[in-house]
């Protein structure tokens, strides 16, 4: 092998990963903002189902229903307001459990159809076309019965279901609430849905212990409480939950006990006071506000009517009893049917798969295989040993420390989770960075420095790509019926992230490997002294040598 060859085949494989080092980051990086968006599917399985509507109730109990979505109210700070605690005095309080994810629009879904987010199609808060299944409003409209929303901060459930509210006001400014509340509430809705938002944000930015979170509560209580004021509960029933909680820290998304316990109570026209229902869910929502218009539960609503909140007779128990029965026989069947249906799609997507990136594995080790044969790296078990752990032990710490055990509710939605993954992958560059130029600093022969170098940034560029490769494989979209639990779904984009990143840190290390390598070779100086520390070395071993003898 000739000694320009010796030369300059680090130099090309540096430049090489440098430039490849740009195409892995950013297909990462839009592998890793598309993660949650895929997990979403406008037109879901069980949409192709019929819906199963029963025949309707032989009595309407009210003139008017009102659900109240508190967004981000978890249970135990729902108590001690004026409202909230009149309508649990006068009515029914129970306990629900949200649906994970733990997100807002996958539960404002669940709420209003009785479909959780695994059959929805709503996975999280980047879905945006129009809900595929069965809703309450569109029972009411077959029915001739209009319905109305009213929001702040939440446009979600207002865009999910355009069509299915007769009317929509959206009023995300100081106190325009409180005003759309109250247009909505003295005007002939039969239906109305109202969401504030003051709450859920005040637990994203100082968290659900904080004084402000308990301060917002208070705030949309009172606003609720002057637009329910005209709510007259000898005819018309209100229905308050909450689509998700909040942990201490703030944030939602996982399977926290303060996540998923909301609040529901009920209170009015048709609700039995005082009755003792146990623990719900928030599926159970649109059939029992169905019940009480009169109205068959939404056809795909896998959850029940809450009978036993009802003031209704034995008889008429029994026949709602029964549609639910007939329902959620029907539905189950076909989500299992479904399920069983998909198992062996998913299972040949998981081989073809883990196949494709066993075949760019075997590739990219022939390439390092070639390139170290042809001098352009070289493994330097010391380097790598010092320098090779630093990016993911960082990134992984920060994240299992500061992402609250890699929880969804850590990294609550999209943006925050890509920005909040990004600053722990800024930090682990950095740390990498450094590492890799202690590591490299012993190597006094600019050829050899470049060569362990491009060993050291090659081999951890593979390793993170087999990681997200195998994660992908496994639980990239397409691979899965009901999506993927939370510390999965945490760390799919994480190792993303993570490649994105340590794709910047090869650059960023062979860039300055690089500028080193032509600074020395070009000045008479640092070649002269680099010359003159290997004639040291060599001398001090031919000493030790003769000492040993």
């Amino acid at each position: 092998m000739s000694p320009s060859r010796n030369v300059f085949a680090p130099l090309a494989l540096a430049l090489a990963l440098v430039v490849s080092s740009g195409f892995v980051a950013l297909r990462a990086l839009g592998a890793a903002d598309g993660y949650f968006p895929a997990l979403n599917q406008p037109r879901p399985p069980l949409a192709a189902c019929p819906p199963v509507v029963a025949k309707a109730p032989p009595r309407r109990l009210a003139r008017r229903v009102v659900v109240v979505i508190i967004d981000g109210l978890r249970l135990r700070d729902s108590f001690g307001y004026q409202l909230i605690g009149r309508l649990r005095r006068e009515g029914v309080d129970a306990a629900a459990l949200s649906n994970y994810p733990t997100y807002s629009r996958p539960n404002h879904v669940a709420v209003l159809t009785g479909v959780p987010p695994a059959w929805s199609g709503v996975r999280n808060n980047a879905y945006a076309w129009p809900v595929a299944i069965d809703s309450l409003m569109d029972r009411a409209r077959a029915a001739g019965l209009r319905s109305a929303y009213a929001a702040d901060l939440a446009f979600g459930a207002g865009m999910m279901f355009h069509d299915d509210f007769a009317a929509i006001h959206y009023a995300p400014w100081p106190g325009g609430f409180a005003k759309a509340a109250r247009l909505v509430l003295e005007q002939d809705y039969p239906l109305v849905v109202l969401l504030p938002g003051a709450v859920d944000a005040a637990g994203h930015e100082h968290g659900a212990a904080s004084a402000e979170y308990t301060a917002a509560l208070a705030e949309v209580d009172r606003e609720l409480g002057a637009a329910l004021a005209a709510v007259d509960l000898e005819l018309d029933a209100i229905i308050v939950t909450a689509d998700h909680g909040h942990t201490d820290e703030g944030g939602h998304g996982g399977v926290e006990r303060d996540v998923m316990e909301v609040p529901l109570v009920m209170a009015g026209a048709g609700v039995r006071p005082g009755a003792v229902i146990g623990e719900t869910s928030l599926l159970d929502v649109a059939p029992t506000a169905a019940a009480l218009l009169g109205l068959p539960a939404p056809g795909h609503a896998l959850g029940r009517t809450l009978v036993g909140a009802l003031d209704v007779s034995p008889e008429e128990r029994a026949a709602l009893e029964a549609a639910d029965r007939e329902r959620l026989a029907t539905l189950h069947a076909a989500v299992a049917e479904i399920a069983a249906q998909a198992e062996p799609e998913m299972a040949r997507t998981h081989s073809r798969r883990l196949a494709w990136v066993g075949c760019l594995a075997a590739v990219g080790l022939a390439l390092l295989l070639l390139a170290r044969r042809l001098g352009a790296l070289v493994l330097d078990w010391r380097v790598l040993a010092i320098a090779l752990p630093a990016f993911p032990l960082t990134y992984y710490a920060l994240l299992d420390i500061l992402g609250q055990q890699t929880s969804l509710s850590g990294l609550p939605d999209r943006d925050d989770a890509l920005g909040a993954l990004f600053r722990f992958g800024l930090v682990s560059t950095a740390v990498q960075v450094v590492a890799s130029w202690v590591a490299l600093r012993g190597r006094v022969v600019l050829r050899d420095r470049l060569a362990a170098a491009n060993a050291l940034t090659a081999t951890g560029m593979g390793i993170a790509w087999a990681a997200a490769g195998l994660l992908w494989a496994r639980f990239g979209p397409n691979t899965f019926v009901e999506p993927p639990g939370s510390t999965i779904a945490v760390l799919v984009p994480a190792t993303y992230v993570a490649v994105a990143c340590h794709a910047l840190a090869v650059a960023v290390t062979l860039g300055l490997e690089i500028v080193v390598f032509f600074a020395r070779a070009v000045d008479p100086r640092v070649r002269l002294r680099r010359l003159e520390r290997a004639a040291d070395r060599e001398r001090r071993r031919l000493e030790n040598q003769g000492q040993v003898r």
